[in-house]
């Protein structure tokens, strides 16, 4: 197991900018995911480290050397791409010991090796099959097969799941996370799926244009995100948002006035000035038909059952929301209701900077 330090670490192609000063430190036995949209450099910053895209500025040390230099194989890292890469031709074995066998590594060892990962894996039904004879989930397995028998210090994982179907993306979810507690690799793993990132890392990136948005346990990023940006990405479905004014009550407490003139009360120990533009952070599971709070009134624009919960989109004075509700429900489009907020629940935003107010 190795650490993994990363100092202004910057990537350019051309006059492009890609990746803007990153400094970011990965513990011993980490499983930490970079996760983001399209287009904000999870997948170059991952490449960068495994040594297959040049550095513009900064430096990448690896258990405290300095790799920038280094070719890939000599970085002792191993990568799962999306694409899982195996040679048609070939057998499973083949494809998993085809590394060790252009090293040259003992036939003993090898065969040792290649079957501790089918074990792991669960795939020595497999072993003298074909690619073509696999499916999705199975050739993904090969794919681990081939990064595990090198022994690396490093796993880096690229969108491994991207091209599974849902169902078989949640079991091999489960499959990778089990296989981390089994050997517990310092491992980066890149998505743009939150759900991925929520479930499987001990904490997540947030990257947006290249640059860190916000470093934490999932938990903490549910709970207390930094700005708008992570606090539209973290959570499925995503935060609602609503435009305030900071007020105070009769009484000088902190309040929030709403686009239809009512007030919010604001738990957290905010300082305010009256008038100050806000911007309200609402998740969908918090919001409720009936509980403590102020209750908005608002018109049922879409109702989407899932079984065990009802996604409800609502209309509320021109600003759409999304509620979930714990059960099945029987409102249709164009029902009037009252939403309830909880204020204890609510996230608070400076609509001029974007960041989050308070503790």
């Amino acid at each position: 197991m190795s650490t993994i330090e990363l100092s202004g670490l910057r990537k350019s192609f051309g006059s492009v900018a890609v990746i803007h000063g990153i400094e970011l430190t990965v513990a011993e036995g980490e499983f930490l995911a970079l996760v983001g949209p399209s287009g904000c450099g999870k997948s170059t910053l991952l490449r960068m480290i495994a040594g297959l895209e040049d550095i513009s500025a900064g430096e990448i040390r690896i258990d405290g050397k300095r790799v920038n230099h280094i070719d890939p194989k000599g970085r002792n890292v191993a990568m799962v791409f999306q694409n899982y890469a195996l040679y048609p031709h070939m057998t499973v074995r083949e494809n998993i010991s085809l590394n060790l066998r252009i090293s040259r590594v003992a036939k003993d060892e090898i065969a040792r090796r290649v079957a501790e990962a089918a074990r792991l894996l669960d795939i020595e039904p497999l072993m003298d099959r074909r690619p073509s004879q696999l499916s999705g989930g199975q050739r993904q397995r090969v794919a681990m097969g081939r990064a595990i028998v090198r022994n690396p210090a490093v796993f880096l994982f690229d969108e491994p799941l991207s091209n599974l179907d849902a169902k078989l993306r949640v079991q091999m979810r489960s499959e990778i996370k089990s296989f981390h507690q089994k050997m517990p690799t310092t491992s980066i793993y890149v998505t743009h799926d939150q759900i991925e990132a929520m479930t499987l890392a001990d904490r997540v990136v947030v990257l947006n244009g290249g640059r860190i948005e916000q470093v934490g346990s999932p938990i903490d990023l549910y709970l207390k995100p930094c700005n708008l940006f992570v606090a539209g990405f973290i959570g499925s479905p995503a935060m609602n948002f609503l435009p305030a004014t900071a007020d105070l009550d009769d009484v000088g407490n902190p309040v929030a006035r709403l686009p239809t003139g009512q007030f919010v009360r604001l738990t957290q120990n905010l300082a305010l000035a009256p008038g100050l533009p806000l911007v309200l952070g609402l998740r969908p599971e918090h919001l409720s038909l009936s509980g403590p709070g102020t209750a908005l009134p608002a018109r049922v624009s879409h109702v989407e059952p899932t079984g065990a919960q009802t996604h409800l989109l609502l209309d509320f004075a021109g600003v759409s929301l999304v509620a979930v509700i714990n059960d099945f429900c029987r409102l249709k489009r164009g029902d009037d209701l009252q939403v309830g907020i909880d204020p204890s629940r609510l996230h608070v935003f400076s609509d001029a900077s974007g960041h989050r107010l308070g503790d």
